[in-house]
């Protein structure tokens, strides 16, 4: 005899898990902009939010990862935990990015 309570308009969106992006953004908000969120949530466009930031953060990740590797190219040996290390660094630099450009903002 319990409703059926829905957190977002779309119930697709309340069922598909949140990435490591979107959850960093909502405690960013939950820290510093904790009206905004609210807003978020009754609206019911908190999980869209979420997800959008996640893909998009994602997607921006990739692109990042690309052209660094276009200027800082692998290095040209046969050592397999050079490469692994040379791509790792590409990687933290490129989440750094993200996390200042998409992470870190108000939506």
């Amino acid at each position: 005899m319990y409703p059926e309570l829905q957190i977002s308009e779309n119930p697709e969106t309340d069922k598909m898990p949140v990435g490591r992006y979107g959850k960093l953004w909502k405690a960013y908000m939950m820290e510093n902009h904790p009206h905004r969120l609210s807003e978020l949530v009754a609206q019911g466009r908190i999980n869209e939010v979420i997800l959008k930031m996640d893909e998009e953060a994602e997607r921006r990740k990739e692109e990042l990862i690309q052209q660094l590797l276009s200027t800082q190219p692998m290095p040209d040996t046969e050592d397999t935990m050079e490469r692994a290390g040379h791509m790792n660094s590409l990687t933290k630099q490129a989440e750094e990015i993200v996390l200042n450009e998409l992470v870190m903002k108000v939506r």
